[in-house]
């Protein structure tokens, strides 16, 4: 009886340590990938995926545990499927209008310019769309298809006024240094009483239990206050993941990139306004109404 006491003792040791299954997480390639850098691989499974579309499939096969992505967008996919929730916000807003030509940063210089923006009625061209109209600024905007269209764009004649994201900003910088950019989120903020525009969040499947999201939390918060605080074996980190290709030039975009964690409850009512603004410009991007409250995680 002893004997089996003991065996009974140790499967049930061997079972308490057993690590507990990795949680996966999709994440776009650009600002939203600077800010898993500090997570543990030996408790994350990490895909790093370039384009909209991989998000969109992960949401309707409901691939992984966690999928960060544009906020408006996850808000959309909510309105049709209820699988996954917002549990935080992690980028607040990385667009910025590039040229050699300003000389400040208030948009009244763009007046009567042209302006090229990429992602037609996308979240890009909602916020330029926004603030030129709050700031009573008459421009012509010419679309593109992407960033990189953008920044070809820009690299043929640096006068042109580019709109581009972090962290695509700071290569240009690098490669062009006369280049000035006016950060957007600054503008929008100081409409908005100091609240910035959420741009990617995190979703979390619906079902997933309080402690391990409340664990993710923790963890993510944890990783972007040391990206913000530029630590160099996470931004050597980036460069193999393919962020960029110069850690120096990593370094510089996390400023513009405004990482920052905020929980669905602290970030509801920046959320609310942000989506009260793209209801007015254009609705289907969040699929025509305010999502409920049970939209935002509360544990």
């Amino acid at each position: 009886m002893k004997k089996w006491l003991i065996i009974l003792c140790m499967l049930f040791l061997l079972v308490s340590c057993k690590p507990s299954e990795k949680l996966s997480i999709m994440v776009p390639q650009g600002s939203p990938a600077m800010t898993i850098l500090g997570l543990d691989e030996d408790d994350y499974a990490i895909d790093i995926v370039n384009g909209p579309d991989p998000l969109v499939a992960a949401f309707g096969s409901m691939s992984h545990d966690a999928i960060i992505a544009p906020t408006n967008l996850g808000a959309k996919l909510y309105q049709s499927k209820e699988d996954y929730v917002l549990a935080g916000t992690v980028v607040w807003g990385n667009y910025h209008i590039i040229s050699t030509s300003f000389v400040s940063n208030s948009l009244s210089q763009l007046t009567d310019k042209t302006i090229i923006v990429f992602g037609q009625n996308q979240t890009s061209d909602i916020i330029m769309k926004h603030l030129l109209a709050q700031y009573h600024v008459n421009a012509t905007i010419t679309y593109v298809d992407s960033v990189q269209t953008a920044v070809s764009e820009y690299m043929l004649d640096h006068t042109k006024i580019v709109m581009v994201a972090e962290p695509s900003l700071s290569k240009v910088k690098a490669l062009v240094p006369e280049t000035t950019s006016i950060d957007l989120q600054t503008l929008y903020a100081d409409l908005h009483d100091g609240a910035s525009y959420p741009q990617a969040s995190i979703f979390v499947k619906k079902d997933l239990s309080d402690q391990r999201v409340n664990h993710l939390m923790d963890d993510l918060r944890s990783s972007i206050n040391l990206v913000n605080d530029k630590s160099h074996d996470l931004l050597t980190k980036g460069i193999t993941l393919g962020i960029l290709d110069d850690i120096l030039i990593l370094e510089d975009a996390i400023e513009g990139s405004h990482l920052m964690f905020q929980t669905a409850q602290e970030a509801k009512s920046s959320i609310e306004d942000y989506f009260s603004v793209i209801l007015e410009l254009n609705s289907k991007l969040i699929g025509d109404a305010l999502p409920n409250d049970s939209f935002y995680w509360s544990d």
